[in-house]
């Protein structure tokens, strides 16, 4: 009588080793915002383990919102699909939940004599002894040139996907199911661009500018473009940053290298938007108003605008730090509290709350809309800062440093003019 066997496919990696192999060896990692193509030969795989055993258990592990494109082969594939989330660093823990249900497997009073691993690499090295203990074999299939030699040595059979006869089924540009290099340098240029006005300084530390990314794109991954570290992405770019690490400094700083216009002088005479974004926040700041990301800001707005329309009211400002921040996080999951209360304490400086009554805190009569609290958060730093230049205000440059996009500076403008005519 064959071996009894039970199967359990880490088929995520299963799918990046096959398309790492396509990448001549270049780690490849699934973009969960990018629908996958088919690359694993299921019914190749599903005729070798027949043949190996009769199947008693067979269960394949991975996040499948990118994986839509299997989704005819294993439509009619007798699998058990176990769905897996990413947590919050946006990793999927596929190891921990297949060992985990491998270990239950074998406690059962029958249990398969061999447990068959389809994908997987050296994070299952440990199931060898909890295997062997209860008298069982564990066998392997894996990516050759791809998988590595501790996993194939703690098997007692390990079998290449190629040498199956398993079909190559995608032989397109990985480019069409990664990350795009343009697109990750335009990202680059944006968060260098919004860190520079909001530090008040062209040379930006490392360790901000991913988290800057991030906030952009929540699925950005250096890896997805075939880098290690972050570092190592950010030194290939040497045609659009300049890098310095300064004597007892822990992080290297970057800044944009200058376009050719700037380089040769052509754009002295008209002053730069972003740069005149920067010098604005620089001078809030000296009237005490410590900004946080203008990007960060405007959105803020728009969460306490929903506290106004929800005619929500809270017993502190710690209670409402914590619920601006939970939706917040919904479109910056990096967010750190300090942002949020950055936020809360320039409207607080706009006077949209009134008095405590009742022991809670609620917006004043007056402000009845979204357009009341926008309003009193541009006259504040019309105040703040035009009240303060030797020069005439830039609308661009101020609605670029109160809200990350020059959108609102015809309203800014119409304001002022407002405001000087009282």
């Amino acid at each position: 009588m064959p071996n009894s066997l039970a199967i359990f496919w880490d088929f995520a990696q299963l799918h990046e080793c096959l398309l790492t192999a396509a990448n001549d060896g270049k780690p490849y990692h699934i973009n969960p915002s990018v629908t996958q193509p088919e690359v694993i030969d299921v019914n190749c795989l599903l005729h070798f383990a027949d043949q190996s055993g009769r199947v008693i258990i067979n269960r394949a592990y991975a996040d499948w919102r990118p994986l839509g494109g299997y989704a005819e082969s294993l439509g009619e594939a007798p699998l058990e699909l176990i769905q897996l989330f990413p947590n919050k660093l946006g990793n999927v823990a596929v190891n921990r939940q297949l060992t985990a249900d491998v270990i239950t497997h074998l406690e059962q009073p029958v249990s398969a004599d061999v447990l068959l691993i389809i994908g997987g690499g050296s994070e299952y090295r440990q199931l060898r002894q909890i295997v062997h203990a209860k008298g069982k074999k564990l066998f392997g299939v894996g990516v050759e040139g791809v998988t590595d030699s501790f996993w194939i040595d703690s098997c007692d059979e390990f079998n290449f996907y190629h040498r199956l006869g398993c079909q190559k089924l995608y032989t397109g540009p990985l480019d069409m199911v990664s990350l795009d290099a343009e697109r990750a340098r335009s990202l680059l240029t944006v968060a260098m661009n919004q860190l520079s006005r909001y530090y008040g300084s062209d040379w930006v530390q490392q360790v901000r500018i991913k988290p800057a990314i991030i906030r952009q794109e929540p699925d950005f991954d250096e890896s997805l473009l075939g880098y290690e570290a972050f570092s190592h992405f950010l030194r290939d770019q040497d045609d659009l940053l300049e890098r310095r690490h300064r004597e007892g400094e822990q992080e290297p700083e970057f800044r944009l290298l200058a376009s050719e216009g700037e380089a040769e002088g052509t754009t002295a005479q008209v002053p730069n938007p972003e740069h005149l974004a920067t010098y604005y926040l620089r001078v809030a700041g000296q009237q005490g108003i410590r900004m946080p990301d203008p990007i960060i800001m405007w959105e803020g707005i728009d969460v306490y605008a929903s506290f106004l329309a929800d005619n929500v009211t809270f017993h502190s400002f710690s209670e409402i730090d914590q619920e601006c921040l939970r939706l917040l996080r919904e479109d910056f999951p990096t967010l750190s509290m300090t942002e949020v209360k950055k936020v809360r304490q320039v409207l607080f400086k706009c006077f949209l709350f009134r008095p405590s009554v009742d022991d809670t805190i609620g917006f004043h009569d007056e402000i009845t809309n979204i357009d009341d609290i926008e309003n009193r958060y541009f006259e504040l730093m019309l105040a703040r800062i035009g009240n303060n230049l030797d020069e005439p205000l830039n609308y661009t440059a101020l609605s670029l440093a109160l809200t990350g996009s020059a959108d609102q500076a015809d309203r800014l403008e119409r304001l002022d003019a407002a405001s000087e005519e009282e």
